[in-house]
């Protein structure tokens, strides 16, 4: 920070908070790091750099294509935008770290827990880590159910604490172009997509039983936009599976998820006739 913007930016945070965060900022290698002061702990992230263009460019092009909006990019905001996104679902009771401070340079968050990726990352047991996937599940069922949606639902953005699930990282709420049902079908994909690496024991699967649990607790509204996309992809993905095991890990996380998807759609469409 230059001089001036100090002076301005730390008007709102305590001498010791500030003091630490300067110190921090030096040395940090990652845009996101952590520091303790006074007995607390605070978590700090300066601003990501911009997406690449031709990324974008690519999204918003298959959305395009396939006509899903639901496949368009997020619009990453600046730390002030998702600070608003945080407060505003922390004034209504959800489980999010609050926000200590925000400006064009620093957010500045209290702790909301130990990463749920870590968590799974070193555990074993795969009944333990099941249940801790199903609980981040059926909190972004009630996220949507309360008319809400968080945006970038990979399982890295859910925090662990006390026992419970709670929700981090709300740099991707704001998805310009869709309606609600499609941020929310948005949400589902992205949890089940960053679940494929878990998913590596036959025998106790698990893309299945989570895919089945995100169709059944979604409203009518988002389980058609799920049936839309599964309709609308069907043909590639049906070309491009027997070449899963020459592609790279990202298409066969696709693939996985898509799969696990269908069977669920199917599932509960089933049921409802």
């Amino acid at each position: 920070m230059t001089l001036r913007h100090t002076a301005r930016a730390e008007a709102m945070l305590t001498p010791e908070l500030a003091a630490a965060i300067r110190s921090m900022a030096g040395t940090a290698r990652e845009r996101v790091f952590s520091l303790s002061v006074a007995g607390r702990r605070y978590w700090v992230k300066r601003p990501g750099l911009p997406r690449l263009r031709s990324s974008v460019l690519m999204q918003r092009g298959l959305a395009m294509l396939f006509g899903l909006a639901v496949l368009k990019p997020p619009r990453t905001g600046r730390l002030a935008d998702e600070a608003a996104a945080l407060r505003h679902l922390h004034q209504g009771g959800w489980p999010v770290p609050d926000v200590v401070f925000a400006d064009a340079q620093y957010l500045v968050l209290g702790d909301g827990g130990i990463s749920v990726e870590s968590l799974l990352n070193a555990e074993h047991d795969a009944t333990r880590r099941h249940g801790m996937i199903a609980a981040c599940a059926t909190l972004l069922l009630r996220l949507h159910a309360a008319g809400e949606w968080h945006g970038g639902a990979q399982i890295r953005n859910f925090s662990w604490r006390d026992g419970t699930p709670g929700l981090l990282d709300l740099e991707d709420h704001d998805l310009p172009g869709m309606n609600l049902a499609q941020r929310q079908a948005r949400d589902c994909l992205l949890l089940l997509y960053s679940l494929t690496r878990y998913d590596r024991n036959p025998a106790a699967p698990l893309l299945a039983p989570i895919a089945l649990l995100l169709v059944q607790g979604a409203s009518p509204a988002v389980q058609a936009e799920l049936s839309r996309l599964h309709r609308r992809l069907g043909a590639p993905i049906r070309l491009a599976r027997p070449w899963a095991h020459k592609a790279g890990r990202d298409v066969r996380q696709a693939l996985a998820a898509e799969a696990a998807l269908g069977a669920a759609l199917a599932q509960v469409q089933t049921g409802n006739q």
